[in-house]
């Protein structure tokens, strides 16, 4: 991975005030789950780790931060992918089970029900993010 200034994934979109566009597609290792960024990122919390969190609510209803030792940044397609890790965790420090595994899909909520972060309004979170 290409780093920036401070460890920061290079080319990933940052908001004048420091955050993270909302709203930018993440798809989990299988490409089977899909999330969207809440717009925030903080250092990893991990002990000697360079990474960075960025807040992911994925489609399953659950809600974290995955640091960017275990996903990407694709400019072109301004898309994340979880690389490292579980399915959705993208925990490349801890021990297996590497967190908690989504629900079966017959439990996730409908996409009309998330609504908050990074869910708010999927047209204006891309929108944004392709602006930055």
């Amino acid at each position: 991975m290409s780093s920036s200034d401070g460890g920061w994934p290079g080319g990933f979109p940052v908001t004048a005030t420091g955050t993270v566009a909302e709203g930018i597609p993440v798809f989990s290792r299988t490409e089977g789950i899909e999330g969207r960024t809440t717009g925030s990122r903080r250092k990893c919390a991990s002990p000697g780790c360079p990474g960075w969190f960025i807040g992911v609510r994925w489609e399953t209803g659950q809600m974290m931060y995955v640091c960017s030792e275990g996903w990407t940044y694709d400019r072109a397609n301004r898309t994340v992918r979880i690389t490292g890790g579980g399915e959705i965790s993208a925990r490349v420090v801890s021990p297996k089970p590497l967190g908690t595994p989504p629900l079966p899909r017959e439990e996730w909520p409908s996409r009309s029900a998330l609504t908050g972060k990074g869910w708010r309004s999927r047209r204006r979170g891309v929108e944004s993010a392709q602006a930055q």
